[in-house]
């Protein structure tokens, strides 16, 4: 083109936007060419390819008449000409329908899984849902976590539940940090209820993963969440009121057979290379590394033992007090990634692992090894035995069976 000649300006080529698309280009935000029984993008990257029903909007007079039930006609002028005639409100009303299935799924089935013991069904699978009716970040949580749940059960469906499972997350976090600045009498029990959802879905999500570099930021900043959430109830001066209340009833008993503050590490325990890893690293950290890194063994070492003396399977609650306890320089030092804390976290896989008789710590093992096979170093790695031979060895307890 010479310099003196007119640009010409691109014109946009019109588009027919569709409404008709299958779930999985929705969910993606693609456009779906509506092709059936697969469009081409779910056959070309394999995912499952599923269209929302043609449902006929037929209005309340039409259907409660007598005349409604065998009158197609009724039928179809209504669905054409009546004011309920609006693609978008189609759109929205199939997705409240997804929404209250999630939320029924959870009511009846993964509410269930949650709770440690049967007395205490009621409160999560109730009183939970309740909750969060009048608080939208809950809610949310409920949604995710429920579609974390079905997409290990509804395989064919597993991609499209863990895009809604994210799309619930996203929002629940959002909501969280927007409604949330303390903790008072009147949020308590949501936030109590969130945090009781986010371990759960943290390390459902993060095991789905392909990426362990993706896994490891998903789970780590999910428990870095949970870990902020307690202290702050305990501030807020709420906890031994919310303790004697119904919501008590679901804190196990288990977590409170160890008095984790003062108790001593045992004199003998199975984590006897990571006791020699700790005599040994006294001469290489600084020594705020090496109080974080004993004190984070020390906690290991009491909840192996303490698990090993419980008469029944752990509660969540039971297995995921290291994480409330290991020093704060501790988390720094995972988050950098550095060989000692990566090599002490695989260890806490292999008891994570052992409680696979929940659905959401499946895989989380060797999620939590894979991370640190893949970023400790070579000449560190042979710390790592032990964890790889209770975990990928295939070691299990007589009660760790998936119920």
């Amino acid at each position: 083109m010479s310099p003196g000649e007119a640009r010409t300006p691109a014109i946009r080529r019109p588009h027919r936007k569709s409404r008709r698309g299958c779930l999985t280009c929705k969910a993606r935000h693609l456009k779906c060419d509506e092709k059936k029984p697969r469009c081409a993008k779910c056959e070309k990257y394999g995912s499952p390819c599923e269209y929302p029903p043609l449902k006929s909007v037929v209005s309340p007079e039409v259907a409660l008449s007598p005349a409604g039930f065998n009158s197609p006609s009724s039928t179809q002028n209504t669905a054409l000409d009546g004011p309920n005639n609006d693609p978008i409100a189609s759109q929205d009303l199939i997705a409240d329908i997804s929404n209250l299935r999630l939320l029924h799924h959870f009511t009846t089935v993964t509410a269930h899984t949650l709770a440690h013991e049967p007395d205490v069904v009621d409160i999560f699978s109730c009183y939970m849902p309740q909750v969060a009716f009048d608080n939208v970040f809950l809610l949310h949580a409920i949604l995710s976590l429920t579609a974390c749940h079905l997409s290990k059960s509804e395989s064919h469906s597993r991609h499209t539940y863990l895009l809604q499972a994210k799309r619930h997350h996203q929002i629940a976090l959002t909501q969280f940090r927007n409604e949330v600045k303390d903790i008072t009498e009147s949020n308590v029990h949501p936030v109590l209820f969130f945090n009781v959802s986010i371990f759960p879905y943290s390390c459902a999500i993060s095991a789905s993963s392909e990426n362990p570099e993706d896994a490891f930021e998903s789970l780590f900043s999910s428990l870095l969440l949970s870990r902020m959430i307690g202290p702050l109830v305990q501030a807020s001066g709420l906890y031994e009121t919310m303790r004697k209340s119904d919501f008590g009833r679901i804190m196990p008993k288990d977590v409170h057979s160890v008095k984790w503050e003062t108790a001593e590490a045992p004199a003998e325990t199975e984590l006897v290379q990571l006791r020699k890893f700790s005599g040994i690293i006294h001469h290489i950290y600084a020594p705020d590394i090496l109080k974080a890194y004993k004190e984070a063994i020390r906690v290991l070492e009491i909840l192996f033992d303490a698990k090993g003396r419980l008469s029944k399977p752990p509660s969540d609650s039971f297995l995921r007090m290291w994480i409330h306890l290991i020093p704060a320089r501790f988390i720094e030092l995972l988050s950098e990634r550095q060989p000692g804390a990566l090599i002490i976290f695989a260890h806490y896989g292999v008891i994570l692992g052992r409680g696979r008789h929940y659905w959401y710590l499946e895989g989380i093992d060797e999620l939590i090894l894979a991370v640190a096979d893949a970023f400790v170093p070579t000449e560190w790695r042979n710390w790592l035995d032990w964890p790889k031979e209770q975990i990928r060895g295939g070691h299990i307890t007589p009660y760790s069976q998936p119920a």
